[in-house]
């Protein structure tokens, strides 16, 4: 099977590598899916709430494995044939499976992974790298079977990021997309749009847009103005 990275119609965004990754707490998971502490073919699975950077990681990893890594964003696959999508998946030196959860309460799809994971763990020549929103105790999993595989590896928890560590991430994704965002503007994204970084993101995308289109920098005024308020 020719190694490939994305399955069709994924695109990974450009921006989402460990340059732009702030570590904050969560710098034991960021380690780990480097690979620096990978001493042999492993499953490291990451939990967290949603919006504390579990995809990003992922797509990092994806970014820097290059060719040599297959990523699947399981939430966009669930109405997939479950055994279709993971078959052959064994041959990959890295693995990466976004959204376990948006799956796992499914019998076809949970019985195919418990399948592959199977597969991996005999074969040891895949590093896989899993993301859920809650630790594999707590899945509701169709198959039992297979919280006991997921947690045969390195189980992390990922946790928000402090505030002023969601302004340094506001700051390197602005300098990644050629923005230049000022300390006080980015303090005050922070205070006024919430604390869900993902949602933070989403609002310096458009923010993104709109400076081209209208030929501004990010200001306070500028910023209320396009997203109203």
């Amino acid at each position: 099977m020719t190694l490939q990275q994305l399955p069709l119609n994924v695109q990974l965004p450009a921006n989402e590598t460990f340059a732009t990754l702030i570590s904050g707490p969560n710098d034991e998971a960021i380690r780990l899916a480097r690979g620096d502490e990978f001493g042999e073919p492993s499953l490291l699975y990451l939990w967290g709430r949603a919006g504390v950077g579990k995809s990003h990681l992922l797509h990092a990893t994806c970014a820097a494995a290059q060719e040599q890594v297959m990523y699947l964003p399981l939430a966009e696959l669930r109405d997939t044939v479950a055994a279709q999508v993971l078959r052959g998946l064994d041959v990959y030196p890295w693995l990466c499976l976004d959204d376990i959860d948006a799956v796992i309460d499914d019998e076809t799809w949970c019985y195919e992974l418990f399948a592959l994971l199977n597969r991996i763990r005999d074969a040891r020549q895949s590093r896989v790298l899993i993301t859920a929103n809650s630790s594999p105790a707590h899945l509701t999993a169709a198959y039992p079977d297979v919280q006991s595989r997921l947690s045969w590896g390195v189980v992390v928890q990922l946790h928000t990021l402090e505030d002023q560590d969601k302004v340094k991430a506001l700051q390197v994704r602005a300098q990644a997309m050629g923005l230049e965002l000022r300390d006080d503007t980015a303090q005050f994204m922070v205070q006024r749009l919430g604390r869900d970084l993902v949602s933070l993101i989403q609002c310096l995308e458009r923010l993104d847009k709109a400076s081209i289109a209208a030929q501004r920098k990010l200001t306070k005024p500028f910023i209320k103005a396009v997203l109203a308020i």
